[in-house]
């Protein structure tokens, strides 16, 4: 976001307000990524897998490289100025959904045969009515 000072400071007084809402955010922006990661467990049949809370900036964020370098810093920028520059945040949200819907085509997909349950008809075979 272009947020460094001229020292090259990133955590200074003008960056307070986004250091207040990341954690936060990151947490939303994991928990909607984290199927989508490497580090994905299933859960038990019925239940959806649930990650952590990030409490500090020291906790791991717990999704692959990948994602935290790539995708999840667009979704970050995209929250943080939403208030303050929307045309800005819109870029941002645009770039995120692309890398998101990107992340689906990595995803290896199985297929499996169609059991007829009903039995009946096959095609060109009709009962009367």
């Amino acid at each position: 976001m272009d947020e460094i000072s001229e020292t090259g400071a990133t955590d200074t007084e003008d960056t307070a307000e986004y250091k207040r809402r990341t954690l936060y955010i990151l947490n939303l922006l994991r928990g909607e990524l984290y199927p989508f990661s490497d580090t994905y467990e299933q859960a038990e049949a019925g239940k959806r897998p649930i990650v952590g809370l990030i409490q500090s900036f020291e906790d791991e964020i717990g999704l692959d490289d990948y994602i935290c370098q790539s995708v999840m810093p667009h979704g970050l920028a995209a929250y943080l100025l939403l208030d303050e520059n929307p045309t800005s945040a819109s870029f941002f949200n645009q770039r995120y959904e692309e890398l998101k819907a990107s992340l689906t085509r990595g995803i290896s997909r199985t297929s499996e045969d169609i059991e007829d349950v009903y039995g009946g008809l096959r095609y060109n075979e009709f009962a009367y009515w």
